[in-house]
């Protein structure tokens, strides 16, 4: 980069500081667990598709996925005998590449307990019947859980679930034009297919404790009893990056007012980071988990809950007795609030029940208190319903110095506390 001109020189210095700040912050190849082969590469905004196809030629790197939320970004495949380091080096001695890291993989962040445990604490930890009598969800309401799919069939789930009406199913046509074809139910984006059915159970969980069916007499309730659950997999854990981004792109490009992220893990990523800011700028908040590593986020960082993104909410694990859970990630400065995550009972796969453990089962209890929230005012930006929520805690001594709030999660106050259209 040069400044050849004395009225630019301020504007490039920022520059470099930024390029400087992206750099400190990626990644180095080997660091974390990734794809092999396999490389996220975004080319310069001016870089033409004839520049794009002779930078991948000269790498001898196939195009494996577009991700039609930034067009400038692609995944590619190595050549056999070229490892993600050597390729990354090759890529960065392009001048018409903007940034190359590898496509990091996450895990789901629970490990599953003892099942069919009788009791349900979190919704009563957290004052959901005060909830509950000015709301119990809305059908108009469609929250994405990016997980490992949802048993769709499962009768505490099967009537929640969102369905894209744009689409005529198995016909074999993109009816809505959205690039998915037959994406009736949502999409698998690690096979890259229309069938998200769980295989695994996280992710039945998660889509159970946001909103498992309420009052019908089967099971288990969720926070919300009414909504739509976008089912978006993007693996079986570990999750791929790239299926990550594409999953949230397709939320709020298809409708998506939350989503939830119970997974993450050490590795930063531009193009996450990015996607998440896409969605940020679409109005749809983002709830993560903090992670189940004991540990200090603000000093050592989990992803996607230590991005600087203003739609995030990091999401600490709390026991039925309102202790920080020992396995739980915090952080003063990054972790917003904690929310039950102990032991949590809720749907699984093969129309089963089963109690995890970790902050996985703690985002999505905030996931569906800011559903709870969009049923009663569907005006209200995702800023407001940040802002109504971690104003809204329940102040809690292991959360103090260990949360932004300095408190757990009270989804009746936020209900409360929500202004009415």
């Amino acid at each position: 980069m040069t400044c050849s001109f004395r009225g630019l020189r301020n504007r490039c210095i920022q520059s470099i500081l930024i390029l400087v700040s992206l750099m400190a912050g990626a990644a180095r190849a080997g660091e974390f667990p990734a794809v092999p082969g396999e490389l996220l590469v975004r080319f310069k905004a001016d870089a033409s598709q004839s520049a794009i196809s002779s930078s991948n030629e000269s790498v001898g790197a196939n195009v494996a996925t577009h991700f039609p939320g930034d067009p400038q970004l692609y995944l590619v495949r190595l050549p056999d005998g070229i490892d993600n380091a050597s390729g990354m080096q090759l890529y960065n001695n392009l001048s018409s590449v903007e940034y190359v890291e590898e496509n990091l993989l996450y895990e789901a962040v629970a490990i599953p307990n003892d099942p069919f445990f009788p009791q349900q604490y979190g919704p009563m930890k957290i004052s959901a019947p005060d909830a509950w009598d000015i709301t119990v969800g809305s059908s108009s309401v469609i929250i994405a859980d990016t997980d490992t799919g949802m048993d769709y069939n499962h009768p505490d789930l099967n009537g929640n679930l969102w369905v894209n009406l744009g689409e005529i199913c198995d016909n074999g046509i993109d009816d809505d034009g959205n690039g998915y074809i037959d994406d009736c139910i949502g999409w698998d984006f690690a096979a890259d297919n229309n069938n998200p059915i769980d295989i695994n159970g996280h992710g039945s969980n998660t889509a159970g404790i946001i909103g498992a069916v309420g009052n019908n007499g089967v099971g288990v309730a969720g926070v919300m009893w009414t909504t739509r659950l976008m089912v978006l997999k993007i693996g079986n854990s570990p999750f791929p990056t790239a299926a990550i981004i594409l999953a949230i792109d397709y939320a709020w490009q298809n409708g998506a007012r939350a989503i939830n992220a119970s997974w993450g893990g050490g590795g930063f990523s531009t193009s996450l980071r990015a996607s998440i800011e896409r969605a940020s700028n679409a109005g749809v908040l983002f709830i993560a988990a903090a992670g189940n590593n004991g540990r200090n986020i603000d000093v050592t960082p989990f992803y996607p809950a230590s991005y600087d993104v203003p739609n995030i909410i990091a999401v600490a694990n709390t026991t039925s007795t309102d202790a920080l859970n020992a396995g739980s990630n915090y952080g003063a400065n990054t972790v917003h609030l904690g929310a039950p995550g102990t032991s949590v009972l809720n749907t699984y796969r093969n129309g089963g029940y089963a109690r995890y453990t970790g902050t996985s089962q703690a985002a999505p209890h905030v996931t569906g208190t800011a559903g709870l929230i969009y049923s009663v005012n569907p005006n209200l930006s995702a800023a407001d319903v940040k802002n109504i929520i971690l104003s809204s805690v329940d102040p809690i001594p292991s959360l103090q110095g260990r949360t932004i709030t300095g408190g757990r999660l009270n989804a009746g106050a936020t209900v409360l506390s929500t202004p009415a259209p």
